[in-house]
């Protein structure tokens, strides 16, 4: 499997201004939601909902324990 490094924590973590509205694109690898930001600006929120903030939890806790394996290992514990 690919080291660590190359798994990015925040796929889509970027903002953008349409028409004079900030937006932020969730930060789950699965998902590409568009929302307004929110939270305080110390912890600003990064998910557009709680299914997308834990599925981003589990997938960054399974490449954890994944990284020491081979691509094939790792494919076949996945599966």
């Amino acid at each position: 499997m690919k080291s660590a490094a190359s798994i990015p924590y925040t796929v889509h973590g970027v903002e953008t201004a349409l028409s004079g509205v900030s937006e932020i694109v969730c930060a789950s690898p699965l998902c590409s939601n568009r929302f307004t930001p929110g939270g305080m600006a110390v912890n600003p929120k990064l998910y557009c909902s709680d299914k997308c903030r834990i599925d981003a939890s589990i997938i960054r806790r399974a490449a954890a324990l994944l990284k020491d394996l081979s691509d094939e290992e790792a494919l076949r514990v996945i599966r």
